[in-house]
């Protein structure tokens, strides 16, 4: 029944694809530039004011209509007051009302009214014959050099003598010699030019540095930032362009306070994590993310040149509209799309570059090795060397081999390619990109890596009253790497001295009494491979009707469908003198499809009362369904001459089988907000979502998560007149309300079935058997209580902007599953068990100077957050991880390491002999000393501390740009300011438990009589009871400071002059060099700091090591073009 549903919606999705397109196709062929224009005459609208500035009139008929005003602000504030009352009277009318009151003059072109100062009083003139006039001509163009269809230049003191810009930025105005001509346009800062004997003058408008002015996307719509009260960060698409990144989370890395990206390694196609404002649950920490309007999607499917804006939504007050899902902070991803009245526009965005693996550790010499290995042997009681002196005197002659780690790396071609078309007549816009991404892999061997096209458009329409847009994006990833497992081929490359080859001169793959059964280049080079192939399509279709000129309503419908492969093949390799790799020649085929649906209705109403009183209410259904099934095909014994899986003679039954999945999920939601809006000085907002999910038993299956926001700008007050003339805004805001988190599994409150193949044996053969998972039918929401203040500030015009956050989150009913014993068979579901708090703050400052020759911005963000668990009724739960142990304890962070803290060295026999030590253990000087917290003379478990926590904190980032001429540099700097890292095996412990027979050159710090303060304790080999004392007793010795601060990225570029642009045939050309990872500064300098030893999910980890691939260094050219 199931499967006969998901084919009845795939058909029903096609056929929507179908209408989709041709409806598209349709709407693009309809653009015109010459549409006809609303008529003044025909816009009816209804105004009660008394004694207002014109400009609050203007404004107030923008929102009463689909016109904008365009005028310069020193023009209209120094006009009479208005009165005015009318009710349902054209527009025409009004205006020349509002004119006649105060001499000031509109003009109509297109959806845009010009506003010019009329004389009121005829002034002398000098006659035509005292005169020299100009017919001066030029272009108006925005800072990027993209035409301002539109803008209005007039003749200073002639209100007369006027025009606007047609689609391209051009104008002719008359002029006379010596007369000043005025340059404006909504957005941008109003520009004044002297005429002189030129006829051409080309102008450059800055856009205005009025941060408050500036739009930013808010859940189900925007706001301008003036009236937003949540903690919301937009990040526009100048901070993500240009930066050699293969994932758009890659390219929000440092660009957001409290916004945290982290790599676990550089791997092409490697999993990142994304965190907002730090750890608040044991499960899934990763915000929601929301592509133009729809819930869901893979954020690094997107190509970051198709991106317009990105707003992080990080308090309840912002976030509370998406309800149960919003716990971990929200991430609102807008694209790019035409604009109106505009010619079409071809962009073409192009980098190249090489990425060149940067090897933090460094093995020793091969004979060094060899010496420190006799060294150890020695400390552990071993009469005989390992290596002879002669042995040793002919490495030394010899010299180092080439280090296995280094030899199955390369070089590797990264390119990224973009382009698009994009424009729009009066009442349609249109965008058509296609992006090409490719990040080759720098192991050795055939070719393997990361792959990724995108296509994308995006339409809108309108018809009158009603609105239209469609936006429609494929994606194909592909990612084909090695069929082992990256980080044991570089443990086992990295473990080797420089002693041994990996090829003889045959090309025969060695083997070695180190790494006996395999050999990392061999397998690289002919062991086989797993390729994944990911196909998706999203979408989605909105209309918007305008009901009244107070009320619209708002339909969406989106989709995402994806299908993925993963085929993988192991062929055998030889090894000499022993070992086999692939022996069984795997075969593997796993296919995985997933369709995603979304619907949304809402209604929205806007109303200014009395001139003061703004309400903007929104209010919404929606449903969202998501189906998902797998499959899998696992098979042996292929073919040793064509290396095909065999079909048809299959020698061993058991030597295949097959496996399915499938599940369903669904949640329905009705959601709102109001927003109330007092002379844009008092601002209050309400929002809330009542979610009921399908993960949850039926009768608790629904939530309500509502948030109160305020906001204050104190600035507006009179008291602070002074304040906001000489410094700027000030505002002031606070928020409190309830978020959610359903991460879990979708039939956890159900018992579920499974079945094996392999529950016992019986005669010699595999029988199988059914399983089953336990239920938890009380399991709920967790539900995070959040409180958030903060203020937004701004100085000289609002060149310098400053934003100041403090938030504390309480979330109760934490998911997670009871400990059980190994021996129990089955794992238990999760339960609503813990209170965990957490508290930070974050600060961002930007910048802002623009000339006309010189132009620089400078932006900083700080952040810090710190968890602690409030509540696990009572339990104390140690896990271990590597080395040390996780706890998890009332009173302490997520995941504090536990271990022994070390107290320095026994320096000499007395203090072994007084010293307390590890019972049963013959320690020796050089050895560690531990403290001794219970005083009883003996270490044991009980002298265990609680240390560091893994997740970063005081992270931060650095952008500065500067423009000079035509010349550009932009500089992004990121680090993280406390951070303890735990790094493991052999990165520590030299010649690892005889698994690694290699040491490394800052491993040289280790205790001799003559370094008794070093870093590592003295050399003693596997076995050894000081080996023990020292390596397995798990001890603070594992953990180091991970502060770092990282150059991400340096670009130097130059522009082309206009004038050489277009007689080339370009609008705009910027070539530039970039540079990515390039300096690090850091205490830890033998690993990368950036990685994570956690993913998302604090219940998953490993120690740090050199086992990850590499972090690359990348030098590449770009190349932007406009046509």
């Amino acid at each position: 029944m199931k499967q006969k549903l998901l084919v009845f919606r795939r058909k029903l999705l096609m056929r929507y694809l179908f209408l989709l397109m041709c409806m598209t196709g349709g709407l693009a062929h309809q653009q015109t530039f010459g549409s006809q224009q609303k008529d003044l005459e025909s816009v009816f609208v209804s105004l009660a004011l008394e004694d207002a500035p014109v400009e609050k009139v203007l404004r107030t008929i923008e929102q009463k209509t689909d016109f904008r005003f365009a005028f310069d602000l020193d023009q209209v504030r120094n006009t009479p007051l208005v009165s005015i009352s009318v009710k349902k009277q054209s527009l025409l009318s009004v205006l020349e009302d509002i004119s006649s009151k105060t001499h000031l003059k509109f003009k109509q072109i297109n959806s845009t009214i010009h506003v010019s100062k009329a004389s009121s009083t005829v002034q002398k003139t000098e006659g035509p014959s005292q005169l020299d006039f100009i017919q001066v001509t030029g272009k108006v163009l925005d800072d990027t050099g993209e035409p301002l269809p539109g803008a209005s230049v007039v003749v200073e003191g002639e209100p007369s003598k006027g025009t606007v810009t047609d689609i391209d930025g051009n104008y002719s105005i008359e002029a006379a010699e010596g007369a000043t001509l005025v340059f404006s346009y909504i957005g941008f800062e109003s520009k004044k030019v002297v005429v002189g004997s030129q006829s051409t003058i080309n102008v450059t408008l800055a856009m205005s540095t009025s941060s408050l002015e500036e739009v930013v996307v808010v859940g189900y719509g925007t706001q301008k930032k003036l009236s937003v009260v949540g903690a919301v960060d937009q990040v526009g698409q100048e901070k993500l362009e240009g930066r050699p990144v293969a994932t758009m989370s890659q390219a929000l890395q440092g660009v957001s306070a409290n916004l945290i990206v982290q790599q676990r390694n550089s791997e092409p196609g490697a999993g990142i994590n994304l965190n907002i404002r730090g750890i608040s649950t044991l499960g899934d920490n990763s915000p929601l993310i929301v592509i133009d309007g729809v819930i869901g999607g893979d954020i690094n499917l997107l190509n970051p040149s198709d991106i317009e804006s990105v707003s992080v939504l990080k308090d309840a007050g912002s976030a509370a509209i998406y309800g149960s899902r919003a716990n971990n902070g929200v991430v609102l991803i807008t694209t790019k799309q035409g604009k109106k009245n505009s010619r079409p526009k071809v962009t073409y965005n192009g980098l190249v570059g090489v990425n060149t693996p940067q090897f933090f550790t460094q093995p020793v010499h091969g004979y060094q090795n060899a010496m420190l290995r006799n060294e150890s042997a020695f400390n552990a009681g071993r009469s005989e060397a390992v290596f002879s002196p002669e042995q040793i005197r002919q490495m030394r002659e010899n010299g180092d081999t080439e280090w296995f780690a280094k030899e199955i790396f390369k070089n590797a071609l990264q390119q990224n390619h973009n382009l698009s078309v994009s424009g729009g007549g009066e009442n349609s816009t249109y965008l058509v990109s296609a992006g090409y991404t490719d990040q080759r892999s720098n192991f050795v061997g055939p070719e393997k890596g990361y792959t990724r096209y995108n296509f994308r458009m995006n339409l809108t329409n309108e018809f009158g009253r009603f609105k239209m847009s469609s936006k429609l994006a494929y994606t194909r990833r592909l990612i084909k790497d090695h069929s082992f497992s990256s980080g044991t081929l570089m443990a086992d490359a990295n473990r080797v001295p420089l002693y041994y080859t990996q090829k003889d001169s045959l090309g025969r793959y060695l083997t070695n009494d180190i790494l006996q059964q395999f050999n990392p280049l061999g397998i690289l080079e002919k062991g086989g491979f797993r390729e994944h192939i990911d196909d998706n399509v999203f979408g989605n279709i909105s209309g918007e009707l305008k009901l009244t000129s107070d009320l619209k309503m708002r339909g969406v419908f989106g989709f995402n469908m994806y299908a993925n492969n993963m085929y993988a093949r192991t062929t055998q390799v030889d090894f000499y003198p022993r070992g086999i790799y692939g022996g069984d020649r795997n075969t593997t085929d796993e296919n995985r499809k997933g369709l995603d649906l979304n619907s949304q209705l809402m209604l929205q109403y806007n109303k200014l009362f009395s001139e003061r009183h703004e309400v903007n209410a929104l209010i919404g259904v929606s449903n969202e369904n998501h189906t998902d099934r797998g499959v899998g095909i696992y098979k042996r014994f292929t073919d040793p001459e064509l290396g095909t899986p065999i079909t048809e003679t299959i020698i061993n039954p058991d030597s295949y089988n097959s496996n399915q999945s499938s599940s369903e999920n669904s949640l329905n939601s009705l959601f709102g907000r109001v927003s109330y809006d007092l002379d844009k000085k008092y601002f209050a907002e309400f929002s809330f979502r009542y979610d009921g999910s399908s993960k949850f038993r039926e009768d608790i299956r629904w939530g309500f998560f509502p948030s109160a926001s305020i906001g204050y700008r104190i600035s507006e007050e009179d008291f602070m007149s002074s304040y906001r003339d000489r410094f700027g805004e000030v505002k002031i805001r606070s928020s409190y309300g309830v978020l959610g988190n359903q991460n879990v599994g979708n039939y956890q409150y159900q018992t579920t079935f499974f079945t094996f193949q392999n529950a016992y044996g019986f005669n010699n053969a595999a029988v199988g058997g059914t399983g089953f998972n336990y239920a938890n039918p009380n399991i709920q929401w967790e539900r995070a209580a959040t409180f958030n203040i903060g203020a937004d500030l701004d100085f000289m015009d609002g060149a310098l902007t400053l934003s100041l956050d403090y938030f504390d989150k309480v979330t109760s009913d934490i998911l997670v599953p009871p400990a059980v014993p190994g021996v129990f068979g089955t794992s238990l579901p999760d339960f609503n068990n813990g209170k965990v708090s957490n508290k930070g703050w974050e600060i961002t400052t930007t910048y802002r100077h623009r000339g006309d020759l010189f132009e620089h911005t400078f932006s900083f963000n700080l952040a810090d957050s710190k968890n602690k668990v409030l509540d696990f009724q009572g339990e104390e739960r140690l896990t271990g991880m590597e080395e040390l142990q996780v706890l998890l304890k009332e009173g302490y962070p997520f995941n504090s390491y536990v271990g022994l803290k070390r107290d320095g060295y026994f320096q000499n026999v007395d203090e072994v002999e007084n010293g307390a030590k590890p019972e049963g253990l013959n320690v020796q000087p050089g050895d560690n000393r531990y403290v001794d917290v219970d005083g009883n003379g003996v270490i044991n478990d009980d002298d265990k501390y609680v240390f560091g926590n893994p997740f970063p904190r005081m992270t931060f980032g650095l952008t500065y740009n500067v423009r000079v001429k035509g010349f550009d540099l932009n500089v992004f700097a990121q680090g993280v300011g406390n951070r303890t890292m735990m790094i493991r095996g052999e990165m520590v412990e030299p010649f690892h438990y005889n698994y690694g027979m290699t040491m490394y050159e800052h491993q040289l710090d280790y205790w001799t009589p003559q370094n008794p303060d070093a870093r590592y304790p003295r050399l003693a080999d596997n076995g050894s009871q000081s080996n023990t004392n020292n390596f397995r007793r798990g001890s603070d010795m594992y953990l180091f400071d991970a502060a770092y601060l990282r150059l991400k990225n340096v670009q130097v570029g130059y522009t082309l002059p206009k004038s050489l642009a277009e007689k080339l045939g370009m609008q705009n050309c910027r070539a530039y060099l970039s540079g990515q990872n390039l300096f690090t500064l850091s205490k830890v300098d033998f690993v990368d700091p950036e990685l994570s030893e956690f993913d998302n999910s604090m219940r998953s980890g490993g120690a740090n090591s050199a086992r990850a691939y590499p972090t690359m260094v990348y030098y590449g050219f770009g190349l932007d073009i406009t046509f």
